[in-house]
């Protein structure tokens, strides 16, 4: 069988569409207090809306609040840590290395069960959700500085207007008894 290649001229070949994100690339935001501590590595902007990944930074003991994504599918790489993830109705413990996709439309959570700042990347399809740490997060302070916790006003203020991220937020108050 005689393999045909296509002709080296092609923009298949030749056309440099992909591009390369560096190590500390990608606006930081910090949400909650810095408990959360987002980079937004790749946006829809550049992905023709197909992909997006964030680089997060978890503080000890931190865990968000349960939601469902109405449109995106969500996927976590675990660097370091270990965390416990809510999913629908089952919880389960993942450690680096591991891998986790929660599909649209399914309740779910995530907790560092470590003593130190645990790190995993979060993937999402399509992308459009990292626009809610761009639009909530807030901008490090030069001086090392850290924003105040949120409060419960800033987080019923932030669930009323979640509408156009299509994310539901679902908490129960056993999500991290």
């Amino acid at each position: 069988m005689d393999l045909q290649l296509p002709d080296t001229n092609d923009p298949v070949w030749t056309a440099a569409n992909g591009f390369l994100v560096r190590r500390g690339e990608g606006p930081l935001k910090l949400l909650n207090g810095g408990a959360e501590q987002a980079r937004v590595k790749v946006g829809g902007d550049r992905t023709g809306g197909r992909l997006s990944l964030l680089e997060m930074y978890v503080a000890p003991g931190f865990g968000n609040i349960a939601h469902a994504h109405g449109d995106e599918d969500e996927a976590f790489y675990i660097r370091s840590g270990e965390f416990r993830f809510i999913n629908g109705s089952e919880t389960f413990d993942a450690g680096p290395g591991d891998f986790v996709y929660i599909p649209r439309g399914t309740r779910h959570a995530f907790k560092n069960l470590t003593a130190e700042t645990a790190t995993l990347m979060v993937f999402y399809t399509p992308a459009g959700p990292e626009q809610f740490f761009l639009d909530y997060g807030d901008d490090p302070d030069p001086s090392g500085r850290m924003p105040a916790p949120w409060t419960p006003e800033q987080i019923a203020s932030m669930a009323a207007s979640m509408d156009p991220h299509k994310v539901i937020p679902l908490p129960r108050s056993d999500d991290w008894a």
